[in-house]
């Protein structure tokens, strides 16, 4: 087949001057969107995947330093929830025959009790990711908030003629 050579990345390539792939497929994505849209679909959109990463302290801005610390303590602490065994030993342990027995129960129901919490803690990890990614990604949007308010009054001084 002239014309066409498999690349790692793609299904295939195309070296024709006439034929434009991204062109092609800009017009394929528009007339399913146009007919989505005539069957009226509902727009979706999707979430990206994986957490919003911590923004980092903005560079030559001004910022509040407390936000930016305790999200930084929110991004490296969410995730640490796992809950260990701690069994201090008894003085029942010391009894003759009856003694082993007693730890053995007392250890097997310490595990169950934990099996459970950790499944508890596993789903408050989720959650707490979620909510250290929504501050994150809030971090970011109040920065720009900010930079755009100082922009709008700088203009606004300018219109004035106060600058």
């Amino acid at each position: 087949m002239q014309g066409l050579q498999e690349t790692p990345g793609d299904l295939f390539e195309i070296h024709d001057s006439e034929i434009d792939p991204v062109q092609i497929m800009a017009q394929i994505r528009e007339r399913i969107q146009r007919r989505r849209e005539e069957l009226g679909y509902p727009r979706q959109t999707f979430p990206t995947f994986g957490a919003a990463a911590y923004p980092g302290k903005p560079e030559g801005e001004e910022y509040d330093p407390d936000l930016y610390y305790y999200l930084r303590q929110a991004n490296e602490h969410y995730y640490q929830l796992n809950v260990e065994m701690i069994l201090v030993s008894s003085p029942r342990s010391r009894i003759p025959v009856i003694g082993p027995l007693l730890d053995r129960i007392r250890r097997e129901a310490h595990n169950l009790v934990l099996f459970y919490v950790n499944k508890l803690t596993q789903r408050q990890v989720t959650v707490n990711r979620y909510l250290v990614s929504t501050l994150n990604r809030m971090a970011v949007q109040i920065q720009e908030q900010q930079r755009q308010i100082r922009a709008l009054q700088e203009e606004l001084r300018k219109l004035r003629g106060e600058a």
